[in-house]
């Protein structure tokens, strides 16, 4: 534990605050980047129930990590990451979400969550192409846009595709 911090893998057990926390942090990351009545439509209840699915049932090669904060271990962030979801794919691995409580933003936490749930490997990912601070984040290690573009599904919030590791397209 550094700094009152640790990074660990998700349990089951975890799916309850793991629905509270997930709802809070796009509450409060995706605050005039996605439409406010989707954001407040979110249920941490729900939330916990797609968690406690993903964490019993989701395929095994998938990888999913909390981040705590101090002795009670309060989970404060997450990671998740596994085969590539897309028909196109630069890479074979995608990490599908990293968010850290706006609280906790400086302290490192998010750096160790995607060493934990990517590590150095090839790897790609979907952002908000409105989403500044998560794009400045993903280019300190080492992704770059790869020209894919999509629309968020529920928002229509445009996104697009970040790359890192991938082999050069063939012309």
């Amino acid at each position: 534990m550094r700094g009152g911090y640790a990074v660990r893998p998700a349990a089951v057990s975890d799916a309850e605050a793991l629905g509270q926390v997930h709802t809070a942090i796009w509450r409060e990351a995706y605050a005039g980047l996605l439409p406010a009545d989707y954001l407040d439509a979110l249920s941490a209840e729900d939330a916990a129930h797609r968690w406690r699915l993903r964490l019993e049932v989701d395929e095994p090669e998938a990888l999913v990590a909390v981040a705590t904060a101090g002795e009670d271990e309060e989970i404060v962030g997450l990671a998740t990451g596994g085969p590539t979801r897309d028909e196109d794919a630069p890479t074979v691995w995608e990490l599908y979400a990293i968010n850290v409580l706006a609280a906790h933003h400086g302290t490192g936490l998010a750096d160790e969550l995607v060493a934990a749930v990517v590590g150095d490997r090839p790897a790609s990912l979907w952002v908000l192409v409105d989403n500044a601070r998560a794009q400045a984040f993903y280019r300190r290690h080492g992704f770059a846009p790869d020209g894919a573009a999509k629309v968020h599904e529920g928002t229509g919030a445009p996104e697009i595709r970040m790359v890192r590791g991938a082999a050069a397209p063939a012309h």
